[in-house]
C-alpha cells in the first residue's frame, strides 16, 4: 500500500459505520422503476448528501418515472474537463419486499432488496466524494453525477441526458456491480436487441375444413427455429426466444402468432448483421404473412483503444491498493453502453457480490469496501485524455 492510499484508507475504515448507515437508508426506501412515487425520499436523502459535500443538485421530473439526478460542483467550471459517474436508484424488486427480504448484516455479508444491484454503488458515489473533502484535495477532472430511476427498465427517459454528459466527459465510471463474486471489472457489455415476429394465417374450423385455413403456430415453429439457429455462443451472440403466444381456440386453425426476441450481441457489426438476418426472415409454409420489429436497443459497450487506456490506469490504481484487478464482458447491459459511444467507459466499479435480481442478492463489505477506495483515486486521476 503506498503512502497516497493509505489516508483513504484510513477514512474508508474509520467510517465503515456511517457508510453502513446510509445504505441501509437506501436499500429500506423500495423504490421499483415503475411507481415514481416511491422515489421521493430517496432523492430528498441523496441531494442532502450532495449538498452538504457542496455540490448543486438538480432533479430533473419524468413523465412516467421519477426523473434523474443531477449533481455538479458548486464552483463548475464549464471550460474545464469533466468526468461522468453513472447510476441507478431504481431497483426490480416490488415495495413490500422487504417484509421477505429485510437489510441485514451478518459478518462481512450485507443483504437486502437492491443492495447489489445497485444501492451500494449510490452510496459508494457519495462516499467517494467525503473521502476526497477528507483529504482536502480538489479532483483535477470535476466529477459530475447522474443518477436515474429507469435503468432497470430501459433507461428510455434517461438515455438522451446520459448520452448529452457524457460527450462532454473526459471519461465515465459506472458504478453498477462487478461480475461475479471475483469481482470483476466491468470493461465490456453487450448489446442488446428486442424484435417481435408476428404471423398472420388463416383461419379455419379445425375439424370440418382444415384443409381450408394456414396455421400461423405451424408458420411461427418454422421462423423459432431460424430464430435458434442465427445463436453463435463462440463468439457471444445469443438470440433467444422468449415468449410464443397464438391462436384462439382448440378447434380453430390459428390465424396470429407471435414471438418477443431476445438479442445479444457483443458488437455493433454483429447486432447489424443480426438485426438484417432478422428482418429477412422467410416463411417455409405458403399462405402466411410474417412481420417484424424492433432493434438494437442498446449498443453494446466495446473495448477501444481509449478505453484500454482507461483500463490500465485502473489496474495500475488496483495495484497501489494491493488488489489484483480482473476485467470480464457481462452479457447483460447498462448506461455505460450509451455513454461509451461517446467517453470511454469503465464500468462495473461498485459493490462486490453476487445475486442481482434474485433472493439472495447481497454484497461482501470488505471486498465493497477495496473497490470504494479505488473508486476515490480514479476521481483524483488527472486528465488522461488530450
Amino acid at each position: 500500500m503506498t503512502d497516497r492510499v493509505r489516508p483513504i484508507r484510513n477514512y474508508i475504515s474509520e467510517h465503515k459505520a456511517d457508510f453502513l448507515s446510509l445504505l441501509q437508508s437506501l436499500v429500506e426506501i423500495e423504490t421499483p422503476s415503475d411507481q415514481p412515487e416511491t422515489f421521493s425520499v430517496v432523492w430528498e436523502l441523496l441531494s442532502e448528501q450532495f449538498k452538504n459535500l457542496n455540490y448543486s443538485v438538480t432533479h430533473f421530473e419524468g413523465n412516467d418515472t421519477a426523473g434523474q439526478l443531477l449533481c455538479k460542483p458548486e464552483d463548475f467550471d464549464p471550460s474545464k474537463p469533466t468526468q461522468l459517474i453513472l447510476g441507478h436508484s431504481d431497483t426490480v424488486w416490488d415495495v413490500g419486499t422487504l417484509d421477505e427480504m429485510p437489510f441485514n448484516i451478518e459478518d462481512n455479508v450485507v443483504a437486502g432488496p437492491g443492495v447489489y444491484d445497485m444501492k451500494t454503488g449510490i452510496a459508494m458515489m457519495v462516499f467517494g466524494i467525503q473521502a476526497i473533502h477528507y483529504l482536502d484535495k480538489t479532483p483535477k477532472v470535476q466529477p459530475i453525477f447522474l443518477i436515474n430511476s429507469d435503468e432497470e427498465i430501459g433507461s428510455h427517459e434517461s438515455q438522451d441526458r446520459i448520452v448529452e454528459q457524457a460527450k462532454l466527459a473526459e471519461r465515465t465510471f459506472v458504478l453498477e456491480p462487478s461480475l461475479g463474486k471475483e469481482g470483476k471489472i466491468k470493461t465490456r457489455r453487450k448489446g442488446v436487441g428486442d424484435f417481435e415476429i408476428s404471423i398472420n394465417g388463416k383461419p379455419s374450423h379445425a375439424g370440418l375444413a382444415p384443409e381450408e385455413g394456414v396455421s400461423a403456430i405451424l408458420g411461427l415453429s418454422h421462423i423459432v427455429q431460424q430464430l435458434f439457429r442465427l445463436n453463435d455462443p463462440a463468439n457471444g451472440v445469443t438470440v433467444n426466444v422468449g415468449t410464443i403466444e397464438g391462436g384462439e381456440r382448440s378447434n380453430v386453425i390459428a390465424a396470429k402468432s407471435k414471438a418477443v426476441v431476445d438479442v445479444r450481441i457483443p458488437t455493433q457489426k454483429d447486432g447489424k448483421r443480426i438485426k438484417e438476418k432478422i428482418y429477412n426472415l422467410q416463411p417455409e409454409i405458403e399462405g402466411v404473412e410474417l412481420t417484424v420489429s424492433g432493434d438494437i436497443n442498446r449498443p453494446p459497450l466495446e473495448k477501444k483503444e481509449a478505453n484500454q487506456k482507461l483500463w490500465n490506469i485502473t489496474k495500475k490504481l488496483g495495484k497501489e491498493l494491493d488488489l489484483e484487478l480482473q476485467e470480464g464482458m457481462s452479457g447483460g447491459a447498462s448506461d455505460g453502453n450509451f455513454s461509451n459511444l461517446y467517453s470511454p467507459t469503465i464500468d462495473g466499479l461498485g459493490a462486490v457480490g453476487e445475486g442481482a435480481h434474485a433472493y439472495h442478492e447481497k454484497i461482501f463489505l470488505e471486498e465493497t469496501l477495496d473497490r470504494l477506495a479505488l473508486f476515490a483515486l480514479l476521481l483524483l486521476e488527472p486528465p488522461i485524455f488530450d
